[in-house]
């Protein structure tokens, strides 16, 4: 009976979640619909393209079809994958070749910048934690707060004037020329020209990780059972790694895997900043060059990291607590 409603509770959540994968391409389709301007209208008004090329282009590359056929063909896209196969207007390259590339740049940015904000999350989390109503605490959040406000594009500059312009520790691009056959030399100089990049889009998950991990911790220290733990006479550090933690794990991993899927939207930004080859700043030319379908293929990526990585954590989650099953 537990297996087959832990399979019922499994098989729901990937339902609902290809509908709400339908659902945001759906709405990104229409929104670049709604958008004014094809990747030909220069060209026309430079007197390099005629009328009828000009239709025969917007004809060829769909910016003719009517919203129902041109949803049609994009649901077709996700679940065929022709989506990757189609030709960009603009690059005139099959997409799968421009998004390849982007794709494997853009996850080692964002599992560099995943690994480095949640362990600093949770170290700085359980030291705050630890020294709870402390000068030290007091220090620490309030410089998380102010480095939390700072919005990513403008550390980002900050970063490039004074690490890379004034100080010159650090290169302005964000990819190496290089090109060696030794692998570590490789790791090295690949870290030393994102490290940067990394650092900006780390701190979307390590300010998350920090108040968070602090302030489940706090809310068990002061539970029943870890008062009588404290009457039992069992160390506070006892008490936190071997019971509190435990506790706070299933959200935990739930923040864990649903923050993989959103330092993809954040890697736009960052990418954008630093001119990193990855899939944001492909992103932003496709969508300054109104190509469609390079915006519809990367969108697709990024919406479905987040989807299965929301989902997994869910399904862990229902797998830790099997109350979840009975709610979900």
């Amino acid at each position: 009976m537990p297996g087959r409603g832990m399979a019922t509770y499994i098989v729901s959540k990937v339902l609902h979640r290809l509908g709400t994968l339908v659902l945001i391409m759906a709405l990104i389709y229409i929104l670049m619909r709604l958008a004014p301007g094809t990747p030909f209208d220069e060209y026309l008004a430079m007197g390099k393209l005629t009328k009828e090329q000009y239709e025969y282009l917007l004809s060829k590359w769909g910016y003719k079809d009517n919203l129902i056929v041109g949803l049609g063909k994009v649901i077709y896209g996700m679940f065929t994958l022709s989506l990757f196969k189609m030709v960009s207007p603009v690059w005139n390259q099959p997409i799968i070749s421009l998004v390849s590339t982007r794709l494997i740049n853009t996850l080692g940015l964002v599992l560099a910048a995943y690994v480095l904000g949640s362990m600093l999350g949770v170290l700085i989390g359980l030291y705050t934690a630890r020294h709870h109503g402390s000068i030290r605490e007091s220090v620490v959040l309030w410089s998380a707060l102010m480095y939390r406000s700072l919005p990513v594009f403008w550390l980002g500059m900050l970063f490039l004037y004074f690490l890379s312009y004034v100080g010159g520790f650090f290169p302005f691009t964000a990819s190496s020329e290089i090109r060696t056959s030794n692998m570590l030399h490789y790791i090295v100089d690949w870290f030393w020209h994102v490290i940067l990049p990394v650092i900006c889009l780390s701190k979307l998950a390590a300010v998350n990780y920090l108040f968070t991990i602090r302030n489940m911790i706090m809310d068990e220290m002061s539970s029943d059972y870890v008062t009588t733990l404290r009457a039992v006479g069992y160390r506070e550090s006892l008490i936190l790694e071997k019971y509190v933690m435990r506790h706070i794990l299933p959200p935990v991993i739930t923040m864990m895997a649903i923050d993989i899927g959103f330092l993809f939207g954040g890697a736009v930004v960052t990418e954008t900043v630093f001119n990193y080859p990855g899939m944001g700043r492909l992103i932003y030319e496709a969508i300054w060059n109104k190509d469609y379908p390079v915006v519809l293929a990367s969108f697709y990526i990024i919406a479905l990291a987040v989807i299965v990585s929301v989902t997994i954590a869910e399904i862990l989650y229902a797998y830790l607590d099997p109350r979840i099953r009975s709610t979900g």
